[in-house]
């Protein structure tokens, strides 16, 4: 069939209009698979972390002399929590392909090879960085990669002992901002809070993947002692954040700001997730959630509470 030159030029105008499409959804899918096997949200939330303990440390910014070392207080955490995450992915690869073969790697979207390659390309390009800082902070990067591996690769497996791993990786993210200021032991408090946090919320997720762990022979508190224990343990964690809230503005000057900020924003939500759970265990998955605000709350009021 004999097409004329307009039809022609049709004809390959929507076919590059094709390829552009499927070029534009392909790069973008993948785009999307590498955002969440990084685990985007949580990686913000680490540089967070850096950022507060070096602010917390600091009590004051020149942001001319102290820019440079507010990025990689961000970025190093940041690097090397995402290598983290996309690392616990490629040894959770076979039994996500069982729950949750939608998930990138199980899926086939990104190689697992590729995934191992990337997380590790990530941790080493964080402790690099580190280097610019102080041995302290390459020390406590070095640390914190390789507590990421071993809690990926067997820990995690371990239930409790892998609970106060992920809880002392957050009181970690937040020290080593201590670390590049001038008074490191000021972010202990802001660790602290964070440890109690996270502890506090792995044990209640122990109770919400009860079956899950009982099934795969996970050690959880919920799983050796019941989930009435793992929620007494998490409930008295939370209630020592919401005890101990208040002691920057009464011992350490914190401003109104900072108050206000923990008090709806850290101790209203506590007292939700509990309450919560408390009433029916089939919530704990509703209360795990919102504990997620406790955390990056928490982190604001600090922030707040300096300046």
């Amino acid at each position: 069939m004999y097409v004329g030159a307009e039809g022609r030029g049709k004809i390959v105008e929507g076919y590059v209009s094709f390829v552009a499409d499927e070029l534009g959804y392909g790069f973008s899918r993948r785009i999307a698979d590498w955002l969440g096997i990084v685990r985007i949200g949580n990686v913000i939330v680490i540089g967070l972390s850096g950022i507060v303990g070096y602010v917390v440390g600091s009590q004051s910014l020149t942001f001319d002399a102290d820019m440079r070392v507010l990025v990689l207080v961000a970025l190093v955490p940041s690097l090397i929590g995402a290598g983290g995450n996309i690392v616990n992915d490629y040894f959770d690869r076979f039994i996500d392909a069982v729950n949750k073969p939608w998930r990138p790697i199980p899926s086939g979207r990104i190689r697992a090879e590729t995934a191992l390659k990337v997380s590790l390309a990530l941790m080493v390009a964080g402790v690099f960085l580190s280097i610019v800082l102080n041995p302290y902070c390459v020390l406590t990067a070095i640390l914190a990669s390789v507590l990421l591996f071993e809690y990926s690769r067997w820990l995690k497996k371990t239930g409790l002992p892998g609970n106060l791993v992920i809880a002392f990786l957050s009181f970690l993210s937040i020290f080593f901002g201590g670390l590049a200021s001038p008074n490191p032991m000021a972010s202990l408090l802001p660790g602290l809070y964070a440890f109690l946090i996270i502890l506090g919320r792995e044990l209640f997720k122990g109770i919400e993947d009860l079956e899950g762990d009982r099934r795969y022979g996970v050690k959880t508190l919920a799983v050796i002692a019941g989930p009435r224990v793992a929620l007494l343990a998490g409930t008295l964690l939370l209630v020592l954040v919401i005890a101990i809230s208040p002691l920057p503005y009464m011992l350490y000057n914190y401003n109104i700001y900072y108050l206000v900020t923990a008090a709806l924003g850290v101790d209203v939500p506590i007292i939700a997730s509990i309450i919560l759970i408390a009433s029916n265990y089939a919530n704990a998955w509703r209360a795990t959630r919102i504990l997620k605000i406790p955390l990056l709350m928490g982190l604001l009021a600090f922030l707040l509470g300096v300046f």
